[in-house]
């Protein structure tokens, strides 16, 4: 009994201090809002920031890539309010400033005074404005095929879209009077007919089929409240490059040559002070698509970290 006891306390130390080996579990936020979270490595902690808008950690978790970046990074994932596995906000709120919260608030929960954060598309929105609301819990950031301007991003899929349509032969007309999202939905549906839509984000249609595949086992019933929400508030809209030369923390940002779904180019007018590019031959989901590319290429990232 004693020897359980000793083993027990071990592990709450360890889990307390953020270098738990793994751990899932409900975050409670201070309005109710129950997150998702699952730990797992070890070493520095750092948060993983999912995409979306309104999707889940889990499509990056358990790809080999995040299982040998946990060897030597102590991971962080969690799903947004309203996404994937988490609950949703009985009030509807989930204004940028509130994201950031929850944010924040687990890693106080979690004992965590400076962390580095990884995000994939959407989540760049999300950890730049933390970054810049917080830039003392920050020690670093990685941008993995992220956004800073979902405006941008929209018109990448509509004008690579109807490029790729046009290659096929296929010209259609879309309503510029349409809000961009709805012009973007439009392009969508003859890409898929097509049958080439994968070709916005992925390398091939079996990569898209994987990611569909791990969106579905993420959970019985994925939770869609946020992403619901997020295209009627204008807080998401708004130009976050401009913050970018202010956030003075190192910064990776890892760019596919052809991930139309954020824009090939729009890293280019980044202005991150302690700024290092990776260009990845590719989409936007390198750590899927090439794994020890992508560990590499974060593990020579953190080696320059002090």
């Amino acid at each position: 009994m004693k020897q359980i006891l000793i083993i027990f306390l071990i592990l709450t130390a360890l889990f307390e201090s953020g270098h738990a080996q793994q751990k899932d579990f409900f975050f409670t936020t201070s309005d109710s809002v129950q997150l998702y979270v699952h730990i797992s490595g070890k070493g520095k902690s750092c948060l993983f920031v999912h995409g979306g808008p309104g999707l889940t950690s889990y499509i990056f978790e358990v790809t080999p890539a995040a299982k040998t970046i946990e060897q030597r990074m102590h991971m962080i994932y969690f799903d947004q309010r309203g996404s994937g596995r988490s609950g949703s906000a009985k009030n509807d709120d989930y204004s940028i400033k509130r994201m950031e919260k929850d944010i924040d608030e687990l890693r106080e929960f979690l004992k965590i005074q400076r962390w580095d954060i990884m995000g994939h598309s959407f989540g760049g929105i999300l950890m730049t404005a933390y970054a810049k609301d917080y830039p003392e819990h920050v020690r670093s950031l990685m941008y993995v095929h992220c956004t800073l301007n979902m405006n941008s991003s929209l018109q990448s899929h509509i004008d690579n879209g109807l490029r790729l349509l046009e290659e096929q032969k296929d010209t259609i007309k879309v309503d510029q009077q349409l809000p961009k999202f709805d012009q973007m939905i439009a392009v969508h549906k003859e890409l898929a007919k097509k049958g080439i839509e994968y070709k916005i984000m992925f390398s091939s249609q079996a990569e898209q089929d994987m990611e569909d595949s791990l969106i579905s086992a993420s959970t019985p019933k994925l939770n869609q409240d946020f992403q619901r929400h997020v295209w009627k508030i204008s807080e998401y809209f708004e130009n976050y490059i401009s913050y970018t030369s202010n956030i003075h923390c190192p910064v990776l940002v890892i760019s596919g040559l052809r991930d139309y779904a954020v824009g090939p180019e729009q890293y280019k007018l980044w202005r991150f002070p302690d700024q290092r590019v990776v260009l990845y031959e590719g989409a936007h989901t390198s750590y899927q698509e090439k794994s020890t590319w992508f560990s590499e290429a974060i593990f020579n990232f953190i080696n320059t970290l002090h």
